[in-house]
């Protein structure tokens, strides 16, 4: 039951792809049929920032046949609470919009 929404937005926090998937697609899939799909578009994008959900085997993938660099960032301080993560607050926001 539910759905994921996954995107990509620019460093201004313009929506550049979005994908929904249900919820039991695998991140890993949905990752790079959107990078695939943002490939089509023909942005100029060389590094991506992504979640943990998003590591291992498929950051490989991404950079071998779509030449972009899959750049993970994760969290190492659940104990304080909620601390922006370098740039990745941008697409938490997007979120917060979505959801309001």
């Amino acid at each position: 039951k539910g759905g994921k929404r996954h995107m990509v937005v620019d460093k201004n926090g313009f929506l550049l792809a979005v994908m929904a998937t249900i919820a039991y697609v695998h991140d890993s899939k949905a990752a790079y049929l959107l990078v695939r799909y943002l490939r089509e578009l023909c942005f100029n994008i060389k590094v991506i920032l992504a979640y943990a959900g998003y590591r291992g085997e498929i950051a490989n993938k991404i950079k071998t046949t779509l030449g972009y660099i899959l750049e993970v960032v994760i969290s190492g301080d659940k104990v304080n609470g909620f601390k922006p993560i370098g740039k990745i607050w941008i697409v938490e926001r997007i979120f917060a919009w979505f959801d309001n």
